[in-house]
């Protein structure tokens, strides 16, 4: 498809799997990424409809602009480019992403640049972004602070990587963020959670970054004013809010179902708005927590990219920092249990993941000389204890989306077609998923862990 100043590709970007996104911790716009048909598992692409056609601005200039800038040469010249969809379809909502793959004339081999902007159409995408509170809060985590977090961790001799590199961004004319393409040094997305090796590398660099931003608190206030994550970013959005209370809904609908859980149905109905007060208020600062740091907000395994040689994994490198928070470890720890470590992993290793995390937590704050007092384990456990309304709101709503196979419930469109789903259809979507909560892996869990939860008073809210 011939442009005036670039050509529009419709082969699929290399990393297209995975996406350097935020929001895609909304239930169900994951349900999207995780599902493909048998012909797409056959290497049939679908797209994003709103990164089917990229912004005239996303032009020779801009990139010229882009490369000038990261290269810190005003004399390159872009001799050549072209733009592929960034992501496929429910890989991400806040953002629209491409990848560009750019020549010009100081080096003979191409460049591979991930760009990330608002979409322009409108939409609740639009309206929800408006304000730009997810640019601005990724662009001051790229730009300032997880570079300063980079900087501690070397003063002791840390070397560990917690972000891509940020090559350009922009506010006016309009929101945009240009990222190198980490794929050229080896990293790839993950297709399922985590096993217990990679959850371990997480928990540790988890720990790192929560240890780091312990340390800059009191001296980048930014971090401290970082106060909006999942929760209580979209407290107000009504459409949000519909589309979880229905997956509660759903729960409660297929509880009956569930032997030795069918007593507990009405009481997961009655909780259905409540919960989500509930989660809004773990999300929003608590001085009287004994633990506070700057989560990553969205530990999800869709925003991490794996890297292995010969098989051997030999890190994971973060993504998506649009929703990172000040507040409870609790937060990072609990949404990472459910969003990141498979069910298997959970299971079996979840005691030992949060005693391994707040190891390397304590030993991260010593070679840092943190001079406070240093969270105790049993601090730890209690701050997860205290939010544990939050480990049945993601059991009830995102875990179902990680356990299916959706290729016998979800058509998507040919190969190279634009996607956009419809969420007007509230009864078409409630069917659909309640197929992915009567799963036998989720219908497994869920008979083991809601007693528990009900035990705990997690299902509880007067």
């Amino acid at each position: 498809w011939p442009r005036s100043t670039h050509r529009w590709s419709r082969t699929p970007a290399v990393h297209c799997n995975g996406c350097y996104c935020a929001f895609c911790s909304l239930s169900s716009f994951r349900f999207f990424r995780l599902f493909r048909t048998s012909a797409q598992r056959a290497h049939t692409m679908a797209f994003n409809k709103d990164e089917m056609h990229p912004p005239s601005w996303m032009d020779e200039r801009f990139f010229e602009k882009v490369l000038r800038h990261s290269e810190r040469d005003n004399t390159l010249s872009v001799t050549g480019m072209r733009i592929v969809p960034g992501t496929k379809p429910g890989d991400h909502f806040a953002s629209v992403i491409f990848r560009a793959i750019v020549q010009h004339d100081k080096a003979p081999d191409e460049v591979s640049l991930i760009v990330k902007t608002l979409p322009s159409e409108e939409g609740v995408k639009r309206d929800l972004l408006n304000d730009g509170y997810v640019f601005e809060t990724e662009t001051l985590m790229y730009t300032e602070i997880v570079p300063a977090m980079h900087r501690l961790l070397q003063s002791v001799g840390d070397q560990t990587l917690l972000g891509a590199r940020l090559l350009y961004h922009e506010k006016l004319p309009r929101w945009v963020m240009v990222f190198e393409d980490i794929t050229k040094h080896g990293y790839e997305m993950k297709a399922k959670q985590l096993d217990y090796e990679e959850s371990k590398v997480v928990f540790a660099k988890l720990a790192r970054w929560h240890a780091a931003s312990m340390c800059l608190a009191d001296t980048m206030p930014a971090i401290k004013n970082l106060t909006k994550g999942v929760y209580n970013l979209f407290e107000k959005n009504n459409e949000f809010l519909v589309m979880w209370q229905n997956n509660i809904e759903i729960l409660s609908s297929i509880v009956p179902e569930i032997p030795g859980c069918e007593q507990y149905s009405e009481r997961i109905a009655a909780i259905k708005e409540k919960i989500f007060q509930r989660a809004s208020s773990i999300y929003t600062y608590d001085p009287s927590s004994l633990v506070h740091v700057l989560n990553h907000g969205d530990c999800h395994f869709k925003n991490m990219m794996f890297k292995r040689t010969d098989g051997t994994l030999e890190d994971i490198m973060l993504l998506d920092f649009q929703l990172s928070v000040w507040g409870t470890p609790a937060i990072d720890l609990i949404y990472a249990m459910y969003n990141a470590v498979s069910i298997d992993t959970k299971e079996a290793h979840r005691e030992e993941l949060i005693a391994f995390y707040h190891t390397e937590l304590t030993e991260c704050l010593k070679k840092f000389g943190y001079l406070r007092k240093l969270p105790t384990l049993h601090e730890i456990q209690i701050e997860i204890l205290k939010c544990g309304h939050l480990e049945f709101l993601l059991a009830a709503t995102f875990l179902p989306f990680m356990c299916v196979d959706i290729s016998d419930f979800m058509e998507m469109p040919e190969d190279g077609q634009g996607f956009e789903m419809d969420f007007s259809d509230t009864d078409k979507l409630k069917e659909t998923f309640k197929k992915c909560f009567r799963t036998p892996i989720y219908v497994d869990f869920m008979q083991k862990n809601l007693p528990k939860f009900v035990h705990k008073g997690f299902v509880n809210l007067e």
